[in-house]
């Protein structure tokens, strides 16, 4: 076992050094590698009863995609090797065929247990979340789990030690309907939760230093 505090250290190194990429080199580019480990960090993200209620749309810097989104999304920014659009399901009710093929095709229910599991997850929305009866609530509750998978991903970023940018800053009702007519989403199935984008910090952009609140400020121990 690898002593605890270097990794402690580490740990918050990297989150005390990453920081959010404005503006990309245009001459290096992120190894396949290190991608694939970044897709991975989401796809293996918890989500809730294990659901999985998204979706990852990968578009390299040299697809004409990429010059078209930036005209509704202008949070995105120039020359990154690679954004990724996370996308959240719109329908997670109990009854939806994903959640029977989450339950049944991925994680192996038996039919007895499905359906145990799912008046379970019913129950759960219905009486705990809140949000069973209310389809913008049910998007927004898978928006909130892709928000899971997107901080794994640029913690993973930050540990390979490439940059990423989150973009919440475009125009949802147009960055949903152009993947729509691209054909890239089913506007039915599928929203728009948030935007990623991966590459190197160009070297001669500078960067400001980092402000947090303080931890007494942030944290509170209760007894």
């Amino acid at each position: 076992m690898l002593p605890t505090k270097p990794i402690n250290a580490m740990i918050e190194d990297v989150f005390a050094t990453r920081f959010t990429c404005k503006r990309y080199d245009p001459d290096r580019t992120v190894s396949d590698e290190d991608l694939n480990t970044i897709l991975e960090a989401g796809r293996l993200s918890p989500s809730s009863f294990g659901l999985e209620p998204w979706k990852f749309l990968v578009i390299p810097r040299e697809s004409a995609l990429t010059d078209k989104l930036r005209e509704i999304a202008w949070g995105m920014k120039r020359n990154a090797p690679y954004s990724i659009v996370i996308l959240a399901r719109k329908h997670m009710e109990a009854s939806s065929p994903h959640v029977a093929h989450m339950m049944t095709d991925v994680q192996g229910a038996s039919p007895e247990d499905f359906e145990q599991r799912k008046d379970m997850f019913a129950n759960f929305q219905a009486n705990d979340l809140g949000v069973a009866s209310d389809p913008r609530l049910m998007f927004e509750w898978s928006c909130r789990q892709a928000y899971i998978a997107l901080a794994n991903m640029l913690t993973t970023s930050a540990l390979l030690h490439v940059d990423s940018t989150p973009v919440e800053g475009l125009n949802y009702e147009k960055v949903n309907k152009f993947l729509a007519d691209e054909g890239l989403m089913d506007p039915e199935e599928f929203g728009v939760a948030v935007m990623l984008q991966v590459g190197y910090h160009d070297p001669t952009h500078i960067m400001h230093p980092k402000t947090r609140q303080k931890a007494e400020d942030v944290v509170e121990f209760l007894k």
